[in-house]
């Protein structure tokens, strides 16, 4: 298993115990038991947060300078799309590993996520704080986003999940997703 591979490992038992599920066996953590406790909770979705920022960053801790994001046909035919949903940082640290150059910045999130919003997948929303996120449409779900509720440091929040078929959608089009925002 690789260093980022083993990330990737650790990050998904945080999710879950944050969830408050024992990342082994899948069964529900009790009620009274020390991980159900918010605070508790809290700072392991908080590490998870990190965690998936250093994937993103190819496995390393920090902001790093990097080369300019560049598609190599031959290696995008190569990325491994993951069966479970992830999240759009994850995935596009995925297409930087595929691409084997862990210098490489990552495809800009911000591009990937307009071009949903173009093509009806995703649309602008305004939260009850005043604060727009995207979100997915109903086609957007049944092209395979979905979403979840989550905790972080600011509070609860909605995460943005992207599964096989979307991730597959994303890379068809990436070339063009990343042209038209130059």
């Amino acid at each position: 298993m690789t260093e980022l591979e083993t990330m990737q490992r650790a990050k998904m038992y945080l999710d879950k115990l944050s969830q408050g599920i024992d990342p082994i066996t899948g069964n529900e953590v009790p009620e009274g038991d020390l991980l159900n406790n918010v605070r508790i909770c809290r700072c392991l979705h908080y590490v998870s947060g990190v965690l998936e920022q250093v994937i993103a960053n190819g496995g390393v801790v920090g902001k790093r300078e990097g080369t300019p994001f560049v598609i190599d046909r031959r290696k995008m035919a190569g990325i491994r799309l993951t069966q479970n949903p992830v999240s759009l940082t994850e995935f596009t640290g995925n297409i930087v590993a595929g691409m084997g150059d862990p210098n490489m910045k990552r495809p800009s999130p911000k591009a990937i996520t307009g071009w949903l919003t173009e093509q009806g997948l995703m649309e602008l929303t305004t939260d009850p704080e005043g604060k727009q996120r995207r979100l997915p449409t109903e086609a957007g779900r049944r092209a395979g986003l979905s979403t979840a509720q989550r905790t972080g440091a600011n509070g609860e929040y909605t995460a943005v999940y992207y599964d096989a078929n979307i991730q597959r959608v994303i890379l068809d089009h990436l070339e063009e997703i990343l042209e038209e925002r130059k």
